[in-house]
């Protein structure tokens, strides 16, 4: 993940600018994982008990530690079903949570490419992918979720955090930012956007 350091606003030393810019993507990721696991719907079979089976080696997904078995459940579902979404967009979501950005992208994909129009999984898939090094590939995600759903706030705020941090692109933090005001006026970070919006006007030349 790039690392720039923000120009100093009044009042804010370097280090303190760049704290808050982390800690606010970290939490931008956090609403995007839990916005999704919100409106996820449950599978219409129950998930089958935990059999710790490991996943074919060429499942293309991961392994998770062993002991946890939730995962374990879900891996088994995909076995018996690799085109179950819900398991695919679950075994993503616990890959995301471990930190693990490749397995969640292997599995957030094979979720998409049964079930396209999901911007929640899709923006989730973006921040992976800006966790690996690749702000290109996570604005191209963000992108596509928009013009599936051109009104979802979190993939404008993560839009706003990538071109800050990943493309150091202040003016289109900006516009980004300001979009997902309009749009949602009553945004439950907003107080976090505004922040960010003084930073990346500070740096707007």
């Amino acid at each position: 993940m790039a690392k720039p350091v923000p120009r100093q606003a009044s009042g804010w030393t370097n280090t303190q600018v760049y704290t808050a810019i982390v800690a606010v993507l970290v939490l931008g990721a956090l609403a995007g994982y839990l916005l999704h696991s919100s409106s996820s719907s449950p599978s219409s079979s129950p998930a089958p008990a935990a059999t710790g089976a490991s996943l074919p080696a060429n499942s293309g997904l991961g392994q998770m530690p062993t002991g946890n078995p939730e995962v374990s459940a879900l891996q088994a579902r995909v076995q018996a079903n690799p085109r179950d979404v819900s398991a695919l967009t679950a075994l993503g979501n616990a890959y995301f949570d471990a930190s693990q950005w490749p397995d969640a992208i292997s599995a957030y994909t094979r979720a998409l490419n049964e079930a396209p129009a999901n911007p929640d999984v899709r923006t989730d898939m973006g921040v992976a992918y800006f966790y690996t090094g690749d702000p290109d590939r996570a604005l191209k995600e963000f992108d596509h979720a928009l013009k599936d759903d051109p009104k979802h706030a979190q993939t404008l705020f993560n839009v706003g955090i990538v071109k800050m941090q990943g493309k150091h692109d202040p003016k289109g933090a900006l516009a980004a930012w300001q979009q997902l005001l309009q749009i949602d006026p009553q945004y439950a970070d907003r107080a976090k956007v505004e922040m960010l919006m003084t930073q990346a006007k500070a740096q707007v030349k």
